[in-house]
């Protein structure tokens, strides 16, 4: 299965704290709400500081896709500086979360899994690539051909492609999310 997921096609509405904009991407199972879906991946606009949503039994991967990135703060415990081009930060979605910007807006790329029923791994890729489960490939900037079962595919800025292939490859960096069932 190869789904095409163009960024133009995308509806804008708010966090589920009010705080920001996001963007849906894909989720699993098709229909899902906030409290239902089994995986979710986002595109969020984040263009002050507050508090990120919280999501009870949620594992979550954030990676910056444009503006110079923010701190998120995690109550009394560690501090993460997420930036352009830097690998994902993995983290627990139920705990309180504080997001500081670092330079003006950002747009960021969440995935969100299911704690018990999914796990994911959020990571840039180019070239050839095998994978388990699922795939959600998202293109950061610019353009790029993906090939997969002797299709070429051409994403731009923030489109996506849901992949059940086990193998694919890109021409330029893009965000991956692999996505597998507990």
């Amino acid at each position: 299965m190869i789904r095409f997921l163009p960024a133009a096609d995308r509806i804008a509405r708010p966090w589920k704290n009010g705080g920001g904009v996001t963007f849906d991407v894909a989720s699993f199972p098709d229909g899902s709400t906030l409290d239902t879906f089994a995986w979710r991946i986002s595109i969020a606009e984040v263009a002050s500081d507050g508090p990120f949503s919280r999501f009870e039994g949620i594992d979550r991967s954030t990676a910056i896709l444009s503006g110079e990135g923010f701190r998120l703060a995690f109550g009394d415990g560690p501090v993460a500086d997420l930036r352009l081009d830097a690998p994902a930060f993995a983290y627990p979605g139920d705990l309180a979360t504080d997001c500081t910007l670092l330079g003006g807006p950002v747009l960021d790329l969440n995935v969100m899994t299911r704690r018990g029923v999914y796990r994911h791994r959020l990571r840039l890729v180019e070239g050839e690539c095998i994978v388990e489960g699922e795939a959600v490939l998202v293109c950061p900037r610019g353009s790029a051909t993906v090939s997969v079962e002797g299709a070429r595919i051409i994403l731009h800025e923030n489109d996506a492609l849901v992949l059940s292939a086990p193998h694919f490859h890109c021409d330029v960096p893009l965000w991956l999310a692999e996505l597998l069932r507990v």
